[in-house]
């Protein structure tokens, strides 16, 4: 009788007072003429631009902005939009000014926007966006939300997008001599496409094109063989119907794809021992604080000092290109005949020269060391490991390989 009493004063008091369970997701958006209007989520800092659509200033004291409703950033009082007028948030996790306390994700989320009394008035969904690519109204202000391939931080976004370039990629992904290259870029495109070219030069000559062949969103294009050696940078340039044009990379020709043709003996370097589950053994003191980090140890079984510097290690053998050593600490990266190197896989280059930008995997993956042309100095692929215990060759540059109980980085295997 309690349970049927209380089940009908609930049902009582819901008349009065609705719940609602909603996510910002589900709530249905109050539009006032404040929208989301572009965002960037790539390279660099992340940014949002809102536009004012009204014909008069708008106060934002107090609205709120975020991509997670348990982290709400709010626009500081006194901050305010001018009629027809623009106004950009940097995304950068500081919560300080104009800048919010979230970050946006490049592969794509949501974010919301709330006036100052908590009503949801804008929401925009935007998809994965590569460097230089925004999200954005066109024209401003409108439903029509299109991924460009040009940025209009702060001003209009114009009344059509320019086309984008998702990915370009080559093949071979490491040529030789006499060898032509296949390029091919894949496009999106809102407006229409009125044609990709290829730029390219070779040892810093004078840049020339090639029309790439369409297949639906999909160019390709060929870089001609080379007979010497040298190095071949290319950028793909897209023009849409609109007129409106973009790079990848964008900012080229300041910066380029590019590969070496090289005929250099590959050095006698090989990959002799490796710890990719380390909690307690071999500490790494770079930082200050015993670090226990993934490691990779190098040795060198020819008879001649060699320097790293601009050669490759990944653990992707299908991405040689992964992390190139640097070139400016020839005095820490050269391994002596006979000598070995240890370097790091912690994820934090800034750490200094031997730390890679990359852990690996304790379920198994790759490891390899590359030229400076990508070509394969030395690859392995590993299953499971054991914590603490290293995997390495039964003597320095074996051609076998064995558990060690105790490893030994930086030092002979026994």
């Amino acid at each position: 009788m309690l349970k049927i009493r209380l089940r009908v004063l609930l049902a009582f008091l819901a008349g009065f007072f609705p719940i609602s369970c909603s996510s910002p997701a589900e709530e249905e958006i109050v539009p006032e003429g404040l929208v989301i209007n572009e965002l960037y989520a790539a390279s660099g800092d992340d940014w949002i631009e809102l536009y004012n659509s009204q014909e008069s200033p708008r106060d934002l004291s107090g609205f709120l902005i975020y991509d997670n409703p348990d982290t709400k950033y709010r626009i500081p009082d006194g901050v305010s939009i001018p009629a027809k007028g623009f106004l950009v948030l940097v995304c950068d996790d500081t919560g300080a000014g104009l800048n919010t306390n979230f970050r946006l994700s490049a592969s794509g989320e949501t974010v919301f926007l709330e006036n100052a009394q908590g009503t949801l008035i804008d929401r925009v969904t935007y998809p994965a966006l590569g460097d230089g690519q925004s999200y954005g109204r066109y024209p401003d202000g409108s439903e029509t939300l299109a991924i460009s391939g040009v940025t209009s931080r702060g001003a209009s976004n114009g009344n059509s997008q320019a086309p984008a370039i998702s990915s370009v990629v080559r093949n071979p992904l490491v040529p030789g001599l006499n060898q032509s290259v296949t390029v091919t870029a894949q496009v999106v495109a809102g407006a229409g496409i009125s044609s990709l070219k290829l730029w390219h030069r070779f040892n810093g000559g004078t840049y020339t094109s090639v029309n790439m062949t369409a297949s639906g969103q999909t160019y390709t294009g060929t870089l001609p063989a080379a007979a010497v050696t040298g190095t071949r940078e290319y950028y793909v340039e897209a023009i849409g119907s609109n007129g409106r044009t973009s790079l990848w990379p964008t900012n080229a020709p300041n910066e380029t794809l590019s590969y070496i043709l090289n005929t250099d003996p590959l050095p006698n370097l090989v990959i002799n021992e490796f710890l990719a589950f380390n909690t307690a053994c071999c500490p790494d003191n770079s930082s200050g604080a015993a670090e226990f980090d993934d490691w990779i140890e190098i040795y060198n079984r020819g008879t001649t000092a060699v320097n790293l510097a601009g050669m490759y290690l990944s653990d992707n053998k299908n991405n040689p290109f992964n992390f190139r050593i640097p070139a400016n600490n020839p005095a820490v990266t050269t391994i002596p005949a006979g000598g070995r190197l240890v370097l790091w896989a912690d994820n934090t280059p800034a750490q200094g020269p031997l730390h890679l930008d990359f852990a690996l995997n304790s379920l198994g993956e790759d490891v390899g060391l590359y030229y400076i042309d990508g070509r394969t100095i030395d690859e392995y692929t590993f299953g499971a490991q054991s914590e603490n215990l290293s995997w390495g060759r039964t003597t320095d540059g074996a051609a076998t390989w064995r558990v060690f109980n105790t490893p030994t980085p930086g030092q002979s295997n026994q």
